[in-house]
């Protein structure tokens, strides 16, 4: 077991030793290095074969990344930026038309809400003391349901209380003392 943990340390270790080369050595290529980190790449590179193979390709491909040829701007660079702040303004102008549509919505639904109140209003209802008849499903109205507050429908027990001790002539459990 830790023979295991082992190898996957030391692996894991040598993974970042490598990606920590590589990253250095591309920044030597980029020639974004300090001094000492120069001497250290020059002195694998005088060494290490595999990082003389690695310096080889990127050597490679940065070249060929200068070469490549770069796309003539069909603008000027200040046509171009008066053409991103317009594009910008009308995206502003139409969040804020829309912004307005939307609360010009809400204000109509609201008035409409309030001036046609009714059985289907959706504007809550308090109650009140009207005693309306409330037909039965069969068709025939009866009297409507009137529930009291103060009384239950169903007679609810009461939980059964532990015997006084001191009536029985038992000795409490524990005496309080002055």
């Amino acid at each position: 077991m830790s023979n295991f943990n082992n190898e996957t340390d030391s692996s894991a270790f040598h993974e970042t030793l490598l990606r920590d080369r590589f990253e250095l050595l591309s920044a030597y290529v980029d020639g974004e290095v300090s001094a000492a980190e120069r001497r250290q790449v020059e002195e694998w590179l005088a060494n290490d074969p595999t990082v003389q193979q690695l310096h080889s390709r990127l050597m490679k491909l940065h070249q060929a990344f200068e070469a490549m040829p770069a796309p003539v701007a069909t603008q000027s660079h200040q046509e171009l930026a008066s053409a991103v702040f317009e594009r910008v303004e009308r995206r502003s102008r139409r969040r804020w038309f829309l912004g307005g549509l939307a609360a010009l919505a809400a204000v109509a639904v609201g008035a409409v809400s309030v001036l046609l109140p009714g059985e289907q209003s959706p504007i809550p209802q308090l109650a009140n003391e009207s005693t309306k008849e409330v037909p039965l499903k069969s068709g025939n109205t009866s009297e409507p349901l009137l529930i009291a507050l103060d009384r239950p429908l169903v007679e609810i027990p009461k939980s059964p209380v532990a015997p006084d001790r001191s009536s029985e002539g038992l000795k409490p459990e524990r005496e309080v003392t002055q």
